[in-house]
Order: C-alpha cells, then sequence, then structure tokens
C-alpha cells in the first residue's frame, strides 16, 4: 500500500449529524417529521439535490430549493461551533507511514475548512479531489478514478475509508479494497450492514479498529 484515500464528512470530521439536524430543522418547519436515525438510515452520504427530489417523490414532503438554501444556511450558522474531528481520526491522519488524500463528494473550500477546523490541513502530504472536479459524483467511481490518475496510482497500490454506502460503491467500482468506517455520529445500528452490502471489503467500527487494520497492513 503506497497511498491511503479518505473521504472526509463521517470519516474524518463529524459533519453529517450537523447537516441532518440542519436539515431535519427546516423540514419540521414545512409540518415534516423525521427522526434523525430514519433520516441516517435513508440519505447516507446522498447528494442534497438527490435527498430534496427523494423527499418529493417518497414522501410527499412540500420542499423545493428555498429549504435546501436555508439548511444550508444553518448548516454554516452551525459549523464554527459544532464541527468536531471524529474520536481518533486526527491521531491516525498524522501517524500514518504512507500519504494520504481527501476524496470526497463535497467541494474543495469545504474539505479546506474542515481540515483547518480540526487542525489536520498541515498534515495533508497527498491532495483533496472532489467531485466537483469530474463528470458525475459518488457513488460514480469518477472522482476516485481522477485521485487515482492524479496521484500515479494503481487500485492495488492504495485503500479508501468511506462511511457511507455510496462512497462504498464509488470505491469499489474504481477497484479499490475498501474499509467501511462506522465511527460517526450519525451512524446507527444496521450501517454496518449496508456498507457490507454496498461492498466494503472491511468494516471499523471505530477510530480504534481502523487503527488495528491499518496496522496488519502496515501502513500504521
Amino acid at each position: 500500500m503506497r497511498h491511503i484515500l479518505f473521504d472526509n464528512d463521517g470519516t474524518l470530521v463529524d459533519t453529517e449529524i450537523i447537516a441532518v439536524r440542519s436539515m431535519l430543522s427546516v423540514l419540521r418547519e414545512t409540518g415534516f417529521e423525521m427522526s434523525e436515525r430514519d433520516y441516517c438510515a435513508r440519505f447516507p452520504g446522498l447528494l442534497e439535490t438527490d435527498i430534496l427530489e427523494i423527499l418529493r417523490r417518497d414522501y410527499g414532503a412540500n420542499v423545493g430549493e428555498e429549504h435546501l438554501e436555508l439548511s444550508r444556511k444553518r448548516f454554516h450558522e452551525m459549523f464554527p461551533t459544532e464541527l468536531r474531528a471524529i474520536a481518533g481520526m486526527p491521531d491516525i491522519f498524522q501517524q500514518l507511514k504512507v500519504p494520504k488524500s481527501i476524496v470526497s463528494n463535497a467541494g474543495l473550500p469545504h474539505i479546506e475548512r474542515c481540515l483547518r477546523g480540526i487542525g489536520l490541513q498541515a498534515h495533508l502530504d497527498g491532495q483533496m479531489f472532489s467531485a466537483q472536479q469530474v463528470a458525475q459524483p459518488k457513488p460514480q467511481p469518477d472522482v476516485y478514478l481522477h485521485a487515482l490518475q492524479q496521484l500515479g496510482l494503481h487500485p492495488s497500490e492504495t485503500l479508501a475509508v468511506e462511511d457511507s454506502p455510496t462512497g462504498v460503491r464509488a470505491a469499489k467500482a474504481a477497484g479499490l479494497l475498501v474499509i467501511g468506517f462506522l465511527g460517526a455520529g450519525h451512524v446507527h445500528d444496521d450501517h454496518g450492514e449496508h456498507l457490507h452490502a454496498a461492498g466494503a471489503d472491511l468494516i471499523a467500527d471505530d477510530a480504534r479498529a481502523l487503527r488495528l487494520i491499518l496496522q496488519e497492513k502496515k501502513v500504521l
């Protein structure tokens, strides 16, 4: 293994739960109720626009772009005080023996803000890759294939750490070994089963379990 590819939200930073709470607060104001648990189980790793469409189509929610904008506004208001690194992940990120990069559906400014907020920007010895740089986001493999090409790596020389079925499918479609990660605040109940069904080769319940896997792979 020559390189590790980390997802960002829900893998390094516990931001997914902030996004969930900001969206649910907006939905409640439209009269639509859904628990955090159900929301997290239904929409893991999906783009906001896709979530909006599913809410309208499958749940009859009266939501539009204006609600999405309000949710984003609340997310940014909550972000400075609620941003947290996922427990144990900064130590792993800093102690890896091989370079690491970020591969995310989010935009580069968001990734930079997250890494800066948890003090890891200076420890990124690889690159940041966003789905905005390619034709299609995860679960399509485009952003992973782009990362491999830019880094000059073969899939067999790296592995991915992902917290969502969407991300797992993208990494597997790119030919990578994938560790499904369950350490984030938005993860509930049978999430590990969903990651395994999506193709995850290994499951890490938390950073401690991830550390053991990476030590076995001789990259930590």
